[in-house]
């Protein structure tokens, strides 16, 4: 199968922004990837903001076939920097991880 050829994921949640001293806007990028399997800061990444959209790709889980993105919204261009934050995005892999473990028991409530 051809990966590119492959269904985009959902959008994971909202870029999230600070400024730092200078008053320059800073994105804070997810520090794990989205499968949680690596740190950014010690893994190779890309990560690409435009027409709204920021999609962070773990390279070492692209190589899987794995759903690999963060699929965040931007509300704004591009900022010149960026920075990694583990806080911020905890709770947005923390409910992806919930979604794919399926709650004790294996049987749905009906």
């Amino acid at each position: 199968m051809d990966r590119q050829l492959l269904e985009p994921s959902q959008m994971d949640g909202k870029l999230t922004y600070r400024y730092d001293s200078t008053g320059h806007q800073v994105a804070l990028l997810p520090a794990r990837c989205k499968l949680g399997r690596h740190t950014l800061g010690h893994s190779q990444f890309r990560a690409v903001v435009q027409d709204g959209e920021a999609t962070i790709s773990c390279l070492a889980c692209a190589t899987e076939g794995a759903d690999h993105f963060w699929r965040l919204t931007a509300a704004t261009p591009a900022p010149e920097r960026a920075e990694l934050c583990e806080e911020l995005y905890f709770d947005l892999a923390l409910r992806r991880a919930q979604r794919v473990i399926p709650p004790a028991g294996g049987h749905d409530a009906q």
